[in-house]
């Protein structure tokens, strides 16, 4: 009646050796997968024998539907799915009862899009993570077996932090623009010497009951890249971090002061500060301006200055002195990754990511401080992007242009936790770092494909700003044609790796009202303000 395609084969070509109970594979793997791509549902038909909960016959299906991110329809509810002890399967696959046969069709048609596309994301998760090479499989069953018995998991390494010696000039002054914030108040200014944020160095709080909904969902509030399989990472609503990391969950800590704008941060973590994350190359003076205008910052912990250049500092060179740590890092090659490294040099959990020619009032850093720690596992940042899907090319388009919408923030001016540092670095897929080297580029769009993959949220975008470039300084490589053509190519292989578009798009953009923003009249009706 509804014209549905079903492919029922009668006949099978090279039938591979099977359980009596069981249904044989037929075919070679490669035209079973092509079928499988051009589907929506794979059924896998348990065994007959009700005594076998598991075959390899129905696990080679399983993972085959899984890898082209095709829904498993598994029919016969006495089955066991591998790690259905940890793992809920119900958001990946339908399982049916062999009697409810008959009613099948009418099952899969009740599906709506957004929940098929939910349950092929999260397949294509499962395999990934879980069954996708050796030596997932391995670090599964490893960690499968740690999780059972309450063993936390190894603390993640943090990439050592080689400094470049270097000496202070004089005492850096404060520029009026910088520090005359107006009218503004931007709440309490501290005055306390550096402090690291508190760190977990052991959890043994991590119980069986944790577990199950621990491996589940992914997207979601889920980690999807696990450092081993099983570790689990709930940004927002986090109790620990399971993966090791050292620092406190993403959203924990304490509240509930009742205090007004002006005597508290905000937030559920009493005292933090963050730390700068400056990459640079070849540009001493413009990277000298940028520091000593963030002389008398609040807040800040210590500036780490990722020196990207083959060539260390000139020896005359001044460096001012701001009266907090100045860590200049050096790095074995010039690569934009480096700027997302999980330094051992920062200590807090808040890091601004920031480029040497940004132009950042303290106000304005200090407001997107403000909207990150009631965000903890979103990118804050200043400038607006967004992508697009160009119809005519079938392919996606990165757009910089001016809009009431976006999709990403650009980590040239943007707020984000330590723990994506971790995953961007070790976790994420090589292949996305890879591109990121070859074009010198794209490393920002890298970043926002993993957070919004991760948590399922957009960015947050604060200000009114869309550009950030200091006056008078050198005109930078996003200037050049090439440079938006190589993310438009950026995007598209990027989606590739996923499997999809992470990417989510938001008109909420975040404001003070104790912002004095002077918008042309025609755009103040695209955002809502907080």
């Amino acid at each position: 009646i509804h014209l549905d395609q079903v492919l029922v084969e009668f006949t099978c070509k090279n039938p591979r050796p099977s359980l009596p109970t069981e249904w044989a594979l037929c075919g070679e793997r490669e035209d079973r997968l092509e079928v499988l791509k051009a589907s929506t549902f794979a059924l896998v038909i348990a065994p007959g024998d009700g005594q076998l909960v598991a075959s390899a016959g129905c696990g080679m299906r399983l993972f085959e539907a899984l890898e082209v991110g095709t829904i498993p329809v598994v029919l016969g509810d006495h089955s066991k799915l591998p790690y259905h002890q940890f793992i809920r399967w119900s958001e990946a696959a339908i399982i049916v009862p062999k009697p409810r046969v008959t009613e099948l069709h009418f099952l899969l048609r009740s599906l709506s899009d957004n929940d098929m596309l939910a349950m092929r994301r999260q397949g294509r998760f499962l395999w990934e993570t879980y069954f996708s090479t050796s030596e997932n499989v391995l670090n599964t069953l490893l960690a499968s077996i740690r999780t059972s018995i309450q063993v936390p998991a190894a603390p993640i390494k943090e990439e050592p932090a080689h400094e470049i010696p270097h000496k202070a000039g004089k005492l850096a002054g404060t520029d009026a623009n910088l520090a005359d914030n107006g009218d503004l108040d931007l709440g309490p200014v501290e005055t306390e010497p550096p402090y690291a944020s508190a760190r977990f160095l052991r959890n043994f709080t991590y119980t069986a009951a944790d577990t199950y909904r621990a491996w589940n969902r992914a997207p979601g509030p889920f980690h999807l890249f696990p450092h081993t399989p099983l570790d689990p990472v709930l940004p927002s609503e986090a109790k620990f971090l399971g993966s090791g990391t050292g620092f406190r969950p993403i959203g924990g800590g304490t509240g509930g002061s009742g205090k007004e704008f002006q005597a508290a941060l905000g937030g559920n973590v009493p005292r933090e500060q963050f730390t700068v994350v400056m990459l640079t190359y070849e540009r001493e003076e413009v990277l000298m301006n940028s520091l000593e205008r963030l002389n008398g910052l609040p807040y800040l912990n210590k500036v780490v200055v990722v020196w990207n250049s083959p060539k260390p500092p000139s020896d005359d060179l001044l460096w001012p002195d701001i009266g907090l740590p100045i860590v200049v890092v050096r790095t074995e090659k010039n690569s934009l990754n480096n700027r997302f490294l999980p330094w051992d040099a920062v200590e807090t959990e808040a890091i601004l990511s920031i480029d040497d020619d940004a132009h950042l009032r303290h106000d304005e850093i200090m407001f997107g401080f403000r909207v990150w720690r009631e965000a903890r596992d979103r990118i804050v940042g200043f400038p607006g992007r967004y992508h697009a899907w160009d119809v005519n090319h079938q392919s996606w388009l990165y757009n910089s242009n001016y809009s009431c919408e976006l999709s990403m923030v650009l980590t040239g001016a943007a707020f984000f936790h330590k723990y994506y540092a971790y995953l961007y670095s070790y976790v994420m897929p090589q292949a996305i770092r890879d591109m990121v080297d070859e074009y010198i580029n794209c490393e920002d769009i890298a970043m926002n494909f993993l957070v919004s993959h991760i948590t399922r949220k957009p960015p947050i975008k604060v200000t009114s700003r869309w550009t950030f470039r200091c006056p008078g300084c050198p005109q930078a490589l996003s200037h050049d044609d090439s440079h938006f053509h190589e993310r438009h190519k950026c995007i598209n292989f990027f989606v590739k790796v996923y499997g999809y578009m992470p990417l989510l798009y938001t008109q909420f953009r975040v404001d003070s009202v104790l912002f004095k923003t002077r918008l042309p009249h025609d755009k103040t009706k695209c955002f809502k303000f907080i």
